[in-house]
């Protein structure tokens, strides 16, 4: 089992308050969720208007599935018309074996 992770820095231009920020990042936070079948969360910045930070986590069984996903999530975020990227990162890490599990 593999877990990949992405944190994903945002720019909201339009939001000139807490409020206009939220309906942006929670369609987009929405519209993760059903197309990806991904956790995803506002994960930092909750206090500035045009900032945001998100982390997104997914679970395949294996890397290269893993990898492909956040891969497809990275593409989606970066052409959502309602914010600008500032930096994504991602990793796909190793999950907890249980002993006398058949691993692949």
């Amino acid at each position: 089992m593999r877990v990949g992770v992405l944190r994903a820095e945002l720019h909201i231009p339009g939001a000139r308050s807490l409020k206009a920020k939220r309906k942006p990042l929670k369609g987009l936070i929405t519209r993760l969720q059903n197309r990806f079948h991904c956790a995803v969360a506002e994960v930092d910045h909750q206090d500035m208007h045009q900032r945001a930070a998100v982390g997104v986590s997914v679970v395949a069984p294996d890397g290269k599935h893993a990898a492909k996903m956040l891969d497809a999530v990275r593409e989606f975020i970066e052409l959502n018309p309602d914010c600008s990227v500032l930096a994504i990162e991602q990793d796909v890490v190793a999950g907890p074996e249980i002993p006398g599990s058949v691993s692949g």
